[in-house]
């Protein structure tokens, strides 16, 4: 299911985007995002492509915040601490047209990005599944959002099309 949201541009490097169905201000390009129990905001992971639509082999994701709470819909860069310590990425490799990335706070997850014929997706195991990335949850500890309690991976099976999730503790 895609919903599409609409853009206004505001000054400076502001950008607001309007919610869709279940508030996580959908774009044409997003692959997944990631929400935490620390508040409502996400992060937001968009196929960074060039005009034809082939991902970017350096750059294959375009990250960036969405506000929830204070300014809803605002658009805000990542900081670079949370880009090279939490929510970047590293491309791994790039072989027939896929791209294998890691995020920067998960090493031991490859991702890969690919074309399934409508399409680009993020693949990645899920309880030993393949299956397509669509959220991650971070549950940090209560007192200390650095400290992560759980993460759970939600995605949708490849092989029966259901909604699968699984829970780890890092």
């Amino acid at each position: 299911m895609c919903f599409f949201a609409c853009f206004v541009c505001v000054s400076g490097f502001s950008l607001i985007i309007l919610p869709d169905e279940d508030n996580t201000y959908n774009t044409e390009k997003r692959l997944f995002h990631i929400e935490r129990s620390k508040n409502k905001n996400i992060v937001c992971y968009d196929l960074n492509a060039n005009t034809t639509d082939v991902p970017d082999e350096k750059k294959p994701l375009s990250v960036y915040w969405i506000n929830r709470e204070e300014h809803p819909g605002q658009y805000g860069k990542l900081s670079y601490i949370q880009e090279k310590l939490a929510y970047g990425y590293t491309v791994k490799g790039k072989q027939n047209g896929k791209i294998t990335i890691e995020l920067n706070a998960a090493k031991n997850r490859e991702i890969t990005i690919e074309h399934n014929g409508q399409e680009y997706v993020c693949l990645i195991d899920i309880n030993r599944q393949p299956s397509v990335l669509k959220m991650i949850y971070i549950k940090t500890k209560t007192g200390n959002s650095l400290q992560v309690e759980y993460v759970d991976i939600h995605g949708l099976d490849l092989a029966v099309g259901m909604p699968v999730k699984e829970r780890f503790t890092p």
